[in-house]
Order: C-alpha cells, then structure tokens, then sequence
C-alpha cells in the first residue's frame, strides 16, 4: 500500500441530501462522520425495475460429445484436449460423464468471454469430436425480495454500481465480520440478525450521550447538538450514521423487508467511537486496534476480530501518528481498513485518515458514474464507489429520532461515508470467497479489477469504480498435477500436453519438455522423468508391475545415486551402475543389508527369472540375491558365493541357497546352507562345498570343532566306482559304495 501524505488545518465536512456541514475538530483531535441526515426521506414503494439485455456470461466448463471411435479411448480424447491447450494456452481436464455419455471438461482457470468462445471453438474442430456446448451457469430467475431493492441502483444498477448481485451465487459475506467504527447503532428489524457484539469506546461521558465512559454497549444514544454546542452556533439532529452505514453493507436480505446489504451474509461489528461533536482521535484509533484484535489497557479482548474495517470518518489533517499506528497495528493482524477520501471537493491527501498509509481510501461516484460533486479526488485515492448525489442518494436504514432514538426507517444519505462501505463490502466479499487473501492483496485486486467510470472525472479517481464481479472470485482449486506443476516453478519446461486423464485408477498425467507429472488418487502427483522414468516405461508405467510412482526423484544417494519409488517398489540409478528395478522379496533383502550402503551396493541388473523352478536372481555390485518359491530370498555373496558358482549355482549339486550366511563359527569361518548341502568358509582354509555322504561323516565328527577341522579342498573322485575324498585340517575323509573311512593327520 503506498505512503499518502499531506497537511491542511483540521476541518471536517458531512453532507446529507442538499446540506454541507463543517464541524471544527477539537485541538485536531477529534473527527466527525462524513455524512449526515437531518430529515431522512422514508422511501416510496418499490418501482418497477428496469431491465436491459446483456451478453451470455462466460463459462470454464464445456459438455463435450466424441465420436464413437474414440469415445473410450482416453489417449485419443487426450490428443484433443492438448490440441485445444496448444491452440488457447488453458488446459482442461476431464471432471465427469454425463447420463449421455458425454465428458464434462474443465478449464483450469475462469475465463471470460473471449477465452471461453476460443475454448468452444478449439475443442470443435477436433477431428475425433462429434459435439461440444458450453456447460453454462444457470442461476434462480428472482432478486432479493426486499421491497425497496429496486430502488438501490448502487447495488443493482449494471452499469454505474458495484455489481454485487452477480456474485451472491458464489458468497453473500458468511463467515466474515465488518466493524463499523462510527456512531454505534440503533435497534432495526432489517439489521438484527447480522449484528454481533460491539463495543463502546467513547471516554468521555460529556461527549458520549449515554452518561458513562467506555462499555460493552455500542448503542447510538444520538449525536444531535444544540446551538453553540462543539462550537457551532447552529443545531443539528442526530444522524444515526453508523446506523446507515451498517445497513449498506448488511442490511438482512430476502426476509420481504426494507432493503438488502450490499455483503448480507456479513455480520456487524458495531464499535461507538463519535459522539455528538465528533470522536477523539485516541477513541477512534483504539476502536480500530480492539475491532481488529489488538489490545486496548482496560477493554475486554474482543472475541470476534474483525477483518474488514469501515472508517467512515474524517477530517483535513495530516494523518496522525496515533492513527497510523493503531492503522498498522490493524493490517498486520490481517485487517483492510476502508477510508472515506472526504467531501470537500479537494485533494483527499489533504484529509486524514485517506493519507494515512496501509488504508483502501475510497471516492464517491453519483448515479450517472460520474465523480460525486463533494468527492475529494487525487493520488490518494485507490478506487470509487457509489456514494450518491443531490440527484440520487443512497437508500439504508436509519432511525426517525431527531434527538434520541426513535422508531426504524429507510432513508438517503450522500458521502464519501456511503461509498467506503460499499467498497467495505466488496472487501468482505472477496475474504469469504478467498480467506488467504491479505490486506494488500485486497487492495490490489480491487484495483486491478476496477473499470473506468461510465462518467466523468476531473482531478483523480483512482483505479476505477469497483467491480464486485470481477473482484470477489473463489479460487479455482488446483488439480494435484497443477499444484504440483506450480510448486516445480518451471523446472520442468513448457507444458507439450494438457492434463490427461482416464488412467488405471482414476489416474492422470501431464507432460512437459523435461518429464511429466503422474497423479492418482492413492498415490498423489509426482514427476517422472529422465531415465528412471525411461525404465518405468519398459515395465508398462502405472499398468506394469511398479504401478504409479509415490516420491519424486530422490537424490544425494552414495556416489551420486538417485531412487524413485513406486506403488510396487523403486528404480535406482547411478553413474556406475545405470537404472535398475528394485521389487519384491528380494528389495526387502536388499533393505535389510542397508540398500546401496550395504556390502551388495547398488544393484546392476535387475531381476532375473528363468531359473530352475522359478528361481530369481538380481545382480549388485557386490553379490547377488536369489530367490526361489521353495527356498525364499537369500544373499549370495564373496567366496562362498565363488564355490557356489563353481558348483553350477542353482542347478548344480548344492541347488538354492536355504540360508544367508552365518558367521561365528571358530577361527572365524563362516557358512551358508543350500538345498543339498553347505559352503564353508575360514581365513585359513578358503570356501569349500560339503553334501552328501561325505558331509554327513564330517558332522559326525563335530563339523569345523570337532578333530577333522575345517576342509581345505572340495570332495574328489579316487576311482571309477563313485569313490571319492575330502581333505581337511586334520585328516582326510575317503568314501565308496562299500563304506568309509579317515586318514588322520
């Protein structure tokens, strides 16, 4: 929000129907309401409303009929949706089928008109598209059944109000709270059920009304004065302003009484702080830190913080620093704070608070869209609204009391007062529709959304009139492959396709230069790319074995080692050893010797079948894995794995390893078991295999502890009967059909 500043004596100007009234700030410190009724006209009945013609709204939804030849092909459907992404720049994704076999697409932003025709027309031309209309927005053909809404134009009227009535659909303000920080508030049938607890912040009893200080009671007791009172030698009726005020933005709608509120949904948050010669500043700027959540010594914290803040007040002064502190104060606790610009016909940098900083200052535009005669104009302000003129005012509640309260009414009042809470509203609006939004980000967007007046503007207006349609939009959410884009920023590239879906499992992809992005509901979105992704598409991507990828890329891996896993296991790469697969029972071993940390390292094939009796193996830098239905998954690894191959592996006489190694055998040796058999191993004696016959002498011995030892050669054959011998540390074991014997050492 950027720095207004500016200095002129401290003067005041309320204006009601045809009446200009100054009021003297009292040592700069006080303010007044910047409009006023001494007379308030109640309203005659309501007038029958104009209409006018206007063009189809836009819409982001398209009802699309393919021909039969590629009605069930997702592939086919999504060449015509990247085609229409090509010609428009928007993608679209599939949402639904209707009862007739149509697909609903949706376009990942709102579009406005232009961009919905050139949609319709791209996705027409689709060789494969056999019809396509837009899936238009329907609304309930009525208005608010309040009787005098027809004569609100500032709310209605298309060309020179707010349009707020085309956003009623999305939200009418429920969840948020708008302080009004005026003269309180009386009590009003087309006001109750949208008033939430207030506060009285008024000290000063002489200046209250009410006969005390500060209180939980926001009640207007009446800001009427008598003639020499607060320095004026004329009287004035009370003005019920903050009365007015409230029911501009939520005045209850649709309940067949009085008018409707610009934002209806909201509730008020009435906070008293101008009396009847005005509000001390110190009242005021502690009523904005108490609306907004801020502390104030000796007040109650209030229990419903308002985010939106209307300050219908002001005065010619250079914005004070307590103001612009308890300002601050508001917009860092998340509050908008909307200013009147002032009535005086003069640059709004001369009033204060429309040249403190971090405020939304607000002008006043006349029925005709033209600038108000009073408005004040320049660099200060950001954006107008309809504040009325001696031609038309705008219509809210009010009081009949002249003094003290008296019986509920309607009536006009003009202002700068009734043109902030009109953009008041729209600000609540836009934070019910997008609760993220920030107190500059309203800002902007209202600016950013502002159209120019329909009429005329001498001296600055601005960004515009405010658009309530343009500028209140419920984000549209994000796809996960959309947030998941957005959160790569660009890493990727340009997109080569739109979003495509009709995948195994409600699946959907969308690719890029770089790599595509895979979603599914059980597995989210992640990007597939490089050559992990390039494995991925040898095992038939999200269809193969692996399914759909559940990490992205996951690097700083040992030696430069990057892995990615999937629904039914991982791929890992590296410089050394390229990609390989990694699933299963034998992942599960691999994970337990520590992954590519362990004694295996990184895997260099990957799974192997075709082994005797459905054996499995998979290579790593440093041995193998082998599993078998009968034998399950076992390391093989080192100089045992060297006997074993020297056997003939799996289909030699030891078959499958049974076991993995074990160690804690004596003198250090180690052992692996096998189908038909074991390898032995010690430092002094090296790997040897032992089955059979030959084995079981040796275990009746007591094995490596008994008085034999360990082996130190394999068995081998003595003679052409099937005799053979086995050496060990401590004799050798001889074996033929008819027997055996030892040679000890």
């Amino acid at each position: 929000m950027r720095t207004k500043t500016g200095m002129k004596k401290a003067r005041i100007c309320n204006r009601a129907m045809g009446l200009l009234m100054a009021t003297t700030l009292v040592a700069s410190a006080t303010a007044a309401t910047a409009s006023a009724a001494n007379n308030p006209a109640v309203p005659p009945g309501p007038s029958a409303r104009a209409s006018s013609a206007s063009a189809p709204l836009p819409t982001d939804q398209f009802i699309v009929k393919f021909k039969p030849s590629a009605a069930g092909s997702a592939v086919e459907r999504g060449k015509t949706y990247a085609k229409a992404a090509g010609d428009t720049s928007i993608d679209v994704r599939e949402v639904k089928t209707t009862a007739g076999d149509a697909k609903v697409v949706k376009a990942s932003r709102r579009l406005n008109a232009a961009e919905s025709q050139r949609m319709l027309e791209s996705i027409a031309a689709g060789a494969n598209v056999a019809s396509v209309e837009p899936d238009i927005l329907m609304y309930p053909s009525a208005t608010p059944n309040d009787p005098y809404y027809a004569q609100q134009w500032a709310l209605s009227d298309p060309n020179v109000g707010i349009r707020v009535p085309s956003v009623w659909d999305k939200t009418t303000g429920t969840g948020q709270t708008v302080a009004v920080v005026d003269t309180g508030i009386t009590a009003h049938s087309d006001l109750k059920a949208n008033v939430v607890a207030g506060y009285d912040m008024i000290a000063d009893p002489a200046s209250s009304g009410d006969g005390d200080g500060r209180d939980p009671d926001p009640s207007d007791p009446g800001d009427f004065r008598t003639a020499g009172a607060c320095g004026s030698g004329s009287s004035a009726n009370s003005s019920w302003h903050g009365t007015h005020v409230a029911g501009i933005i939520a005045a209850v709608a649709n309940n067949a009484e009085g008018v409707s509120g610009a934002a209806p949904g909201v509730k008020i948050e009435p906070v008293r702080a101008l009396g009847s010669c005005g509000g001390y500043l110190s009242d005021v700027s502690d009523g904005i830190t108490w609306a907004s959540g801020g502390t104030v010594t000796g007040i109650p914290a209030n229990p419903n913080p308002a985010k939106t803040i209307n300050l219908s007040v002001g005065g010619t002064a250079a914005c004070p620093a307590t103001m612009q502190a308890a300002i601050d104060g508001a917009v860092n606790r998340g509050s908008a704070v909307f200013v009147a610009a002032g009535n005086e016909n003069q640059a709004a940098s001369n009033d204060a608070p429309a040249n403190c900083n971090n405020v939304i200052a607000i002008g006043a535009t006349n029925k005709s869209g033209s600038q108000a005669s009073y408005s004040n104009f320049g660099p200060a302000v950001d954006v107008m609204a309809p504040g009325g003129d001696t031609d038309a005012g705008i219509l809210s509640t009010l009081n009949a009391g002249t003094t003290s309260p008296g019986a509920e009414t309607y009536g006009y009042m003009m202002g700068t007062s009734m043109a902030t809470p009109m953009a008041a509203s729209v600000g609540a609006l836009m934070k019910a529709a997008d609760p993220s939004l920030a107190p500059s980000q309203i800002e902007a967007k209202l600016k950013a959304t502002a159209r120019p007046l329909p009429g005329t503007c001498s001296g600055g207006c601005g960004a515009g009139l405010i658009d309530a349609s343009a500028a209140v939009a419920v984000p549209v959410p994000q796809t996960p492959i959309a947030a998941k884009a957005a959160s790569l920023n660009g890493a990727l590239g340009a997109a080569t396709t739109g979003e495509v879906y009709g995948l195994k499992d409600n699946g959907g992809y969308q690719c890029f230069e770089q790599g595509c992005i895979l979603y599914s509901p059980a597995s989210g979105a992640h990007v597939s790319k490089g050559a992990i992704r390039g494995l991925w598409a040898a095992t038939g991507f999200e269809n193969g074995r692996l399914g759909y990828p559940v990490t992205d890329e996951v690097s700083g891996l040992r030696d430069g080692g990057v892995y990615q896993n999937y629904q039914g296991g991982a791929i890992i790469w590296s410089p050394a050893t390229g990609v390989h697969l990694s699933v299963g029972a034998i992942r599960g071993l691999w994970a337990a010797t520590g992954f590519e940390n362990g004694r295996l390292g990184y895997p260099v094939t990957d799974e192997v079948s075709g082994l005797r009796d459905g054996g499995v193996y998979q290579n790593y830098q440093g041995g193998a894995i082998i599993w078998s239905p009968a034998t399950g998954v076992h390391l093989s690894v080192g100089a045992i794995r060297g006997e074993w191959a020297a056997t003939g592996f799996e289909n030699g006489v030891l078959g499958y390893p049974v076991t993995d190694e074990v160690t804690g055998l004596r003198d250090g040796g180690v052992y692996q078991n096998y189908q038909r058999g074991a390898i032995i191993w010690s430092p002094a004696t090296g790997a040897h295999a032992s089955f059979g016959a030959t084995r079981s002498i040796w275990a009746s011995t007591g094995f490596e502890s008994g008085r034999l030892g360990y082996p130190i050669s394999d068995e081998y054959p003595t003679g052409n009967d099937g005799s053979v011998a086995q050496n060990y540390q401590g004799g050798v074991i001889h074996w033929s059909p008819g027997g055996y014997y030892i040679s000890w050492q």
